[in-house]
């Protein structure tokens, strides 16, 4: 199965996101949950979801009107080329995220059937894609 970064700010959502994801067969390559409220060192959290960005196969991105961070997980993502899955955004506001590695749904219960279309376009040999 993938290895999935799931960016968001509702935190609820994101938990119950990854818990989705694991209970389907996925890791989650950083939990940045875990601990939220004590965190000591927001430094080294931007360097770890940098790298855990970098490890993922897939970004989920949880979208919210209001929110900032994960906006730049989610550009981190596209840099890379990576396939995201972006849940809940606005259809006529598309730009970046009309790019070919992005595949918008309109709610979470979407995800994962997304997810399994967009494993198997990676796992294809890059003459099928």
């Amino acid at each position: 199965m993938s290895k999935i970064y799931v960016a968001g700010k509702n935190l609820e959502r994101a938990r119950a996101m990854m818990d989705i994801l694991l209970e389907n067969g996925h890791s989650i390559t950083f939990d940045w949950l875990k601990d939220i409220e004590n965190e000591q060192d927001p430094i080294k959290k931007a360097f770890d979801e940098r790298e855990a960005v970098k490890q993922a196969d897939i970004l989920v991105y949880l979208w919210e009107s209001d929110q900032e961070s994960a906006r730049y997980e989610a550009g981190m993502a596209m840099a890379l080329h990576k396939p995201i899955i972006v849940s809940g955004f606005p259809k006529k506001h598309r730009f970046f995220l009309s790019l070919p590695e992005v595949v918008s749904v309109s709610s979470d219960d979407e995800i994962i059937a997304a997810l399994e279309l967009v494993c198997k376009k990676i796992t294809l040999p890059d003459f099928l894609i």
